[in-house]
Formats: C-alpha cells, sequence, structure tokens
C-alpha cells in the first residue's frame, strides 16, 4: 500500500497538468466562496425594492450551517476534478507506464488500487480546502460562536467527500473505458449534462433519484437558508442514509467495472 502510494505521488508531483489544472479549481473555487455573499446581497436588495413585504438578509457564512452551503456549492465544481482524473488516468495508456508498471511487477489490482489512493487524495484535498475555507469564513462572519454550534454541522463535510469521490470513481470507469482524454472528457461531460438530465426527465418520479450522478448529488441538498423559508419552500438540512447507501454502491460498482476492464483488456 505504501510503495503504491509512493509511485503515486512521484507521478503527481511531476505531473505539471495536475497542478495547472488543480491550481485553477482552486482559484475558481475560492473566488465563488468569497464573492457567493456579494451576489446574494444585490439580489435581496433588489427584491426588496419590488417586493411589498421586506427580504431578510442571508447570509451563508454563519456557523452551522455555512458546512451545508459551502459543500452545496462545491458539489458543481467537482467536474473539474473529474477532468484531473481522467487526464492523469488516460496519460497512463498514452505514455504507456500502465505496460510498464504491470511488466515490472505491479498487479493490475495493484495498479487500480493505486488510482484509488489517487482518487483519495484529491477528494481528501478538496475537502480539507472547504473545511479551511468554512473556518476562516465562520469565524469572520458568525457572531455566535461555540465548538458546538461550529460542528453540529460537520457530517456535511463527511458527505462531500463521499460525493467527490463517488463521482470521481466513475471519471475512473470513463477513462479506463475510454483511454484518449478528449473522448474520455466529452463523454463525461455528454452523460453529466446531457445524457443522464433527460433519462431523469423521462423516469418516473422517484426512480428517477436512484441514477447514478444524481443519486451522487444527492447526498447534500439545496441549502434551507431563510429566505428559501420566507417563500415557502423547505429542503432537507440533514444527510439521508439511504442516499449514502446508494453512493457506496455506486462507488462499488464504479470500482468493479473499471477492474473487470483493466483485468480482460490488452494493455
Amino acid at each position: 500500500m505504501i510503495n503504491l502510494l509512493k509511485i503515486e505521488l512521484k507521478k503527481i508531483v511531476t505531473n505539471k497538468t495536475f497542478w495547472v489544472l488543480t491550481g485553477l479549481y482552486v482559484l475558481l473555487l475560492g473566488l465563488v466562496f468569497f464573492g457567493v455573499q456579494s451576489v446574494i446581497n444585490e439580489i435581496s436588495t433588489n427584491a426588496s425594492k419590488t417586493s411589498p413585504i421586506s427580504i431578510p438578509k442571508v447570509s451563508i457564512y454563519n456557523f452551522p450551517e455555512i458546512w451545508q452551503n459551502l459543500t452545496y456549492i462545491a458539489g458543481f465544481f467537482k467536474i473539474f476534478l473529474a477532468v484531473v482524473v481522467i487526464i492523469f488516468i488516460t496519460n497512463e495508456f498514452s505514455f504507456k507506464t500502465i505496460r510498464q508498471n504491470i511488466i515490472t511487477g505491479m498487479s493490475r489490482f495493484d495498479f487500480l488500487l493505486s488510482k484509488l489512493q489517487f482518487l483519495f487524495l484529491l477528494s481528501f484535498g478538496a475537502t480539507l480546502f472547504i473545511i479551511i475555507t468554512g473556518l476562516i469564513l465562520g469565524f469572520i462572519n458568525s457572531s455566535n460562536i461555540s465548538v458546538t454550534i461550529i460542528f453540529s454541522k460537520f457530517v456535511f463535510i463527511f458527505a462531500y467527500f463521499l460525493e467527490v469521490f463517488s463521482f470521481l470513481t466513475f471519471a475512473l470507469l470513463i477513462g479506463f473505458l475510454v483511454k484518449k482524454s478528449g473522448l474520455a472528457i466529452g463523454l463525461l461531460l455528454l452523460y453529466n449534462y446531457i445524457i443522464e438530465p433527460i433519462i431523469v426527465y423521462k423516469l418516473p418520479d422517484g426512480i428517477d433519484e436512484y441514477m447514478p450522478l444524481r443519486a451522487i448529488s444527492n447526498l447534500i441538498d439545496i441549502p434551507n437558508t431563510a429566505l428559501m423559508q420566507l417563500v415557502g419552500v423547505n429542503f432537507r438540512d440533514y444527510i439521508a442514509f439511504t442516499d449514502v447507501a446508494v453512493c457506496i454502491g455506486y462507488t462499488a460498482l464504479f470500482t468493479f467495472l473499471t477492474y473487470l476492464i483493466l483485468k480482460k483488456r490488452d494493455l
């Protein structure tokens, strides 16, 4: 396990594309986190001018709601991490490093395990970024601070890690299936933004929630802000065990299918 991790870390350290893409991801998400409150305030101000009732100021940075707010927003950007995974995986085929690893004694299972370690590190890094950003913004903007309040909804952080890791195993499957970075990224975007939404639209209510990417995104629901409550809309402010179980099930399925592809394919 440790040797496999060292091999992956060596590949990451020398991969300029990885650092450029992850750097852009951190920069973009950071700008969104630190700027979205200004957008919400502007919307609330404009709405108050035309509304017969006063629109309350909505802060997304207060503890403990900040954890659901930030993880929900970050969920829209996990596609960038999936692109990183696809490029990283398809490079193994393009540069024949996968064949070299197998020839030098690494089993196909070990190779897959090393990629899962890479996904874990990437998911952990993304989660750690949320935690650090959340603590900074939370301490700056929250008036009532205590250990209990800060961590009372920290479960959304664990749910976010699972959401990202599950989504990245789907990207891993596509990378192994297609092997060409351009085609694999195109397939990922096509399925994520067009194919599955069409299927979800056609399926009956209740069944559509179990489509792979829909189920993964269902882990963290739309934040139940004061503005939502004002207009009579309420969303789930907890993590459902069923969603966790379905998400873990899809993660296992994506991993198993990837292993079958890796096991049967000529390298």
